[in-house]
């Protein structure tokens, strides 16, 4: 079975890069949509039950993207990405790490470079494709071990199941 007819997203590891590939039954301006407003954004990017109460977006190269997870148990963790490239509907890249309430980076873990691609899959479908690079190997297996690739993968889910069905309907 492809992963087209199961919908799991595809992941691998090169180097110091993770990388996550699912197909969304929507058309990529829609997925590029969601990803880029911080109002839809804010309603799938934390994996559940997390929660983004905040999440504030200045989508222009150099621009920040600045938002607030928060656990089922109140604590919160900030996190502030720089944008490095914007191509609507196609590209968004940026770097992430965490930071504080006021945007300042706290260098809890190390900043990764983050690359979002939107191919057309046909049929009205998109691959999104999320690219995570981290400084070194060790680096990224550390990220993986608290739970980088189900974590993503559950963001995922949110997105294809409640955000983009929403859209849909308008």
């Amino acid at each position: 079975m492809s992963q087209s007819e199961t919908n799991q997203p595809i992941t691998h590891i090169d180097g110091r890069t993770f990388v996550i590939e699912r197909v969304f039954d929507a058309p990529k301006e829609m997925v590029y949509e969601a990803f880029v407003n911080p109002a839809l954004l804010s309603k799938w990017w934390a994996p559940k039950p997390y929660t983004i109460p905040v999440c504030r977006i200045d989508l222009r190269p150099g621009g920040k993207w600045h938002y607030c997870m928060r656990s089922p148990e109140g604590q919160t963790q900030w996190v502030l990405g720089i944008y490095d490239e914007i191509r609507p509907a196609e590209r968004v890249s940026y770097a992430i790490t965490f930071a504080d309430e006021q945007a300042n980076p706290t260098d809890v873990i190390p900043k990764q470079e983050v690359t979002v691609a939107f191919t057309e899959a046909g049929n009205g479908r998109t691959t999104l494709t999320l690219s995570f690079r981290l400084p070194t190997e060790e680096e990224l297996q550390a990220t993986l071990k608290m739970g980088m690739r189900e974590g993503t993968a559950m963001t995922l889910d949110t997105l294809a199941q409640e955000v983009l069905p929403a859209m849909k309907r308008g």
